[in-house]
């Protein structure tokens, strides 16, 4: 595969980054641990989900204190625990009945592309290739 050479030029301007050895080490771990398949599907099912609920999380506390009210969109709409258990239902099923058959395309889609896991040999726009397929596919569903 050939290398970026322009990103390697940039990046020889800037410092060296102190986490990615941490980061390094966790990936190589991880590798030798568990198969592309698991690290595609339960990997990025994992991680889409600790992040979705780490990030609403401020918003949903945000509901149900008082004077947080004022900022509320539906003001005629009051929040309650069985509205909010309705939703989380509701997005239960979306989250596992429609988003993660499309999280199972992310193994394919690497394989397909032939593109490598290893720390080494990963091409840098590798997140951007996994948030393309995945806008992409929100997209036209």
């Amino acid at each position: 595969m050939a290398t970026n050479d322009s990103v390697e030029y940039i990046d020889s301007f800037l410092p060296e980054n102190p986490l990615q050895q941490p980061f390094k080490n966790a990936w190589t771990y991880m590798l030798n641990n568990y198969t592309k398949y698991q690290i595609a599907t339960w990997g990025s099912l994992l991680v889409h989900e600790l992040s979705y609920f780490l990030i609403c999380l401020p918003g949903f506390i945000f509901q149900f204190i008082p004077y947080m009210q004022k900022y509320k969109i539906q003001q005629d709409k009051p929040e309650t625990w069985e509205r909010q258990w309705k939703c989380f239902k509701a997005l239960m099923f979306n989250h596992f009945f429609i988003q993660f058959p499309l999280i199972l395309g992310t193994y394919y889609f690497t394989e397909y592309f032939n593109i490598p896991y290893d720390w080494e040999s990963m091409p840098r726009c590798c997140y951007s290739c996994d948030l393309l397929w995945l806008s992409a596919i929100h997209y036209c569903v």
